[in-house]
């Protein structure tokens, strides 16, 4: 059990880390909360948080993905 619950972690960090772009989660009702929590948009800007990039897709034309957790 232990050895099956590493083995599907590892298999899950290599895809996270495969290289493709993900959609931002849009959950937040209202507005977006404060916390800094930064990702990097597959254009190079490093928005400060999911919902902040979210929130300007919403009003663009062709959506931003999210290259990485974290600053660019």
């Amino acid at each position: 059990m232990k050895i099956t619950s590493i083995f599907l972690l590892t298999v899950l960090a290599l895809l996270s880390s495969s290289g493709r772009f993900q959609q931002p989660t849009c959950i937040e009702i209202g507005g977006c909360n404060k916390v800094y929590d930064p990702v990097c948009g597959n254009d190079g800007r490093t928005y400060p948080n999911e919902c902040t990039l979210c929130r300007e897709n919403m009003q663009r034309q062709f959506p931003v993905l999210i290259k990485k957790e974290g600053p660019c």
